[in-house]
């Protein structure tokens, strides 16, 4: 007979991880005190990591941040195409490389979840990216609810002093603005799905922060190349903004014109806060290679989208949140997942990371403490044999 082993109750799994904190304890002691043997003689324990050097790490940047990106109801394509599946949640892997390519890290944030998760994980990540997809505003605790969440939590911690950025690209853009509208409809329909385009700069554009560091390359190709990725049926226009006092909160950069002719806003950044939006999507020239959807692939537009990457994520290194311990931190990463290779089926993304739902388990404070040692014990043994 096949007998199951007994699942420990409470009391019993306190009593365990008490006593890994004791072991913990004495062991990090222990191996604090030891000298390292190495080279033939005995040195003491020393270690820098070359980031924290100052020589190295002249602008005390954070050298390795990490993005959470929102998750997103999965499409009735995907339904249809995994019937068996109980996947809940979807980010385009475009999203994920996107920040990856500018040497950040991702956290894919939950949709669904109560308020105290989202001011938790906005504690720990160094900055939030709402990808586009087309999702509604007006689904019940989905990616609307979970970005207003996101988009107040970030303004206080921007209040409290702490730098905190948001991008937006394409949804995530018109998810900002929507809700710095108070939930009043700011957009109007507009033709501009599988658009390549030029930018068309304000004047006084290069005062922003989104692009006066830009090269005078990226410019010049940003105004006389199509090389922006539009797939949107939604725009905001200078009128809509001027009626609706959007203008006091958000800076205009760019504007386009869709199929139509029709005037529409194509990038904007607020004026308080380290908050980004663009209507055209720059992951798409790098990552995403479906055939007959007009996304520029030339080195022109790989370089003005890999721009967009590096500033964001130059932005996220601003920022010097970290996770509790390093166990937290490697369980909450992306690397966690594998991208289904969805565009083999017919979908418009190249690839997406599809997940089951997401129950967020928070483990009481001993078990936390119990992790947090068992991290810093292999830590120390790392350096121990590394010396």
């Amino acid at each position: 007979m096949l007998m199951m082993a007994p699942i420990m109750d409470k009391q019993h799994r306190l009593a365990v991880s008490s006593a890994l904190v004791y072991l913990g304890l004495l062991a990090a002691c222990t191996l604090m005190t030891m000298p390292t043997l190495a080279a033939g003689r005995l040195m003491h324990y020393k270690y820098m990591d070359v980031n924290e050097n100052p020589a190295v790490n002249t602008d005390n940047e954070n050298p390795t941040p990490i993005v959470g990106i929102l998750t997103q109801e999965v499409s009735q394509f995907i339904v249809r195409k995994y019937p068996n599946s109980t996947f809940s949640s979807y980010i385009a892997a475009s999203y994920v490389k996107f920040v990856e390519s500018a040497g950040g890290r991702v956290v894919p944030i939950w949709i669904g979840q109560k308020r105290d998760y989202y001011e938790d994980i906005l504690s720990k990540v160094n900055g939030v990216l709402l990808p586009g997809g087309a999702t509604y505003f007006n689904q019940s605790d989905g990616y609307a609810d979970a970005g207003h969440h996101i988009y107040d939590i970030a303004m206080k911690i921007n209040e409290a002093g702490t730098y905190f950025p948001v991008w937006g690209t394409c949804l995530g853009f018109e998810l900002m603005v929507y809700l710095a509208a108070n939930g009043t409809e700011p957009r109007t329909y507009c033709s501009s799905s599988a658009q390549a385009l030029p930018l068309e700069f304000v004047e006084d554009f290069q005062k922003s922060r989104m692009f006066r560091n830009a090269s005078d390359e990226v410019i010049n190709i940003l105004k006389n190349y199509p090389v922006t990725a539009n797939f949107h049926m939604y725009c905001f226009t200078r009128k809509t903004f001027a009626d609706m006092g959007l203008d006091a909160m958000w800076n205009v950069m760019s504007l386009n014109h869709d199929w139509e002719g029709s005037e529409f806003i194509s990038s904007i950044e607020h004026k308080r806060y380290p908050f980004y939006g663009v209507q055209f999507h720059p992951e798409k020239n790098l990552f995403e290679f479906i055939p007959n959807r007009n996304i520029t692939h030339t080195a022109r537009a790989i370089k003005t989208s890999q721009y967009f990457a590096d500033f964001f994520v130059s932005e996220a290194r601003r920022n010097r949140q970290y996770f509790q311990n390093q166990t937290e931190e490697m369980e909450s990463l992306i690397y966690n997942y594998a991208p289904k290779y969805t565009g083999a089926i017919g979908s418009s993304f190249e690839q997406q990371y599809l997940f089951d739902e997401q129950p967020v388990l928070r483990n009481d404070g001993v078990e936390k403490s119990a992790a947090a040692w068992l991290s810093l014990i292999a830590v120390l043994l790392v350096h121990r044999l590394w010396l």
